[in-house]
């Protein structure tokens, strides 16, 4: 069964099914953890909301309600941070219904900021101690997936700290980089901007952050690598810079006048030691040449595009050391060379 609900339980939707399940098999801890009165409790899932004629809808993951009235709104956040404006339609519906700011939950996987988090909605409840919640069901499956569910997140919670080559599936490294950011974010330099979502182009989890230079910004990005593509290392930082154009031959441009700073062994020798062992090849340059590219350095795509070296990270890093090699290199984009 365990390796089971490792296949079933991938996404973060997984997670949010799987509580959805427990709840109708038997609802008593979710009443028990939203302090519900007496009554009849149904759970809507990916419920469709919308405060009234003409004002904007969204899909809350849950809406629960006690004898047919909604009494309370959760969202569930694992690897994703809050996105666009799908929380002020939340309220605005929660408002139009009644429903409190302290019955409006957002559910993390722990404590742990999430980016872009509504301040007012509770964060007093977590997936961990929802699950906990059937461990004594007295319905028996309920009790068993409640237990065999909480040791697979206790497992998905390790693989996020420990050696980025033992984790196992995307919901983990989007674990990872989640506090990864959260800890970073909190000590970069004045005038690092991060980036709202934490998904590339291509939906992989990542972190990309970025300073406003003289030509254009300059970029840092972190992102997970294609676990298929044979690399052995988990992990890549890029050191990109884009310019206002943000056009492929203006980036390259630009790449090519900053070459020398752009490449991975010189942030390797400005950050020192310490990082130079975290790092693949330290002493290379980290460019990718493109095909057709005439000489540039590759070219990353972050909205519109930048040109940069790759900083490859070994496959033994855990968080700590993606903590340091990460902040060294927002600490590095404050050395841009002016004109």
């Amino acid at each position: 069964m365990t390796y089971g609900l490792t296949r079933l339980l991938r996404t973060e939707d997984d997670w949010s099914d799987l509580l959805c399940f427990l709840a109708e098999l038997d609802p008593e801890p979710l009443r028990s953890a939203l302090v519900l009165a007496p009554g009849t409790i149904t759970v809507w899932r990916e419920a469709w909301v919308k405060a009234g004629r003409g004002a904007p809808a969204g899909r809350a993951d849950f809406v629960v309600l006690l004898d047919g009235t909604e009494r309370t709104v959760m969202e569930v956040k694992l690897g994703a941070g809050a996105h666009g404006e799908q929380f002020a339609v939340y309220d605005a519906w929660a408002e139009a219904r009644g429903i409190p700011a302290s019955d409006r939950y957002l559910v993390g996987p722990n404590a742990d900021p999430i980016p872009n988090e509504p301040s007012h909605w509770s964060r007093r409840l977590t997936v961990a101690s929802l699950l906990a919640g059937w461990n004594h069901s007295a319905d028996d499956l309920a009790r068993l997936l409640s237990v065999r569910g909480l040791q697979q997140f206790t497992q998905l919670e390790a693989e996020a700290t420990g050696p980025a080559n033992h984790a196992s599936i995307v919901l983990s490294d989007a674990l990872r980089l989640r506090r990864l950011a959260s800890i970073t974010q909190a000590t970069s330099p004045p005038g690092t901007v991060f980036a709202p979502k934490q998904r590339s182009e291509a939906g992989a989890p990542n972190i990309c952050a970025w300073r406003e230079t003289e030509d254009g910004y300059v970029v840092a990005e972190i992102q997970r690598l294609n676990p298929r593509s044979g690399t052995g290392s988990p992990f890549e930082i890029r050191i990109m810079v884009q310019t206002p154009e943000a056009t492929s031959a203006a980036n390259g441009a630009l790449a090519d006048r900053k070459r020398d700073w752009l490449a991975r062994c010189s942030f390797v020798r400005h950050a020192g030691p310490g990082v130079q062992e975290l790092v693949a090849e330290p002493e290379g340059d980290g460019f990718k040449k493109k095909s057709g590219a005439k000489g540039h350095p590759r070219y990353y795509g972050y909205e519109g595009g930048g040109h940069g070296s790759s900083v490859v990270l070994k496959e033994t890093v855990g968080l700590n050391d993606m903590v340091t090699a990460f902040a060294a290199v927002l600490q590095y984009l404050t050395t841009y060379p002016a004109r």
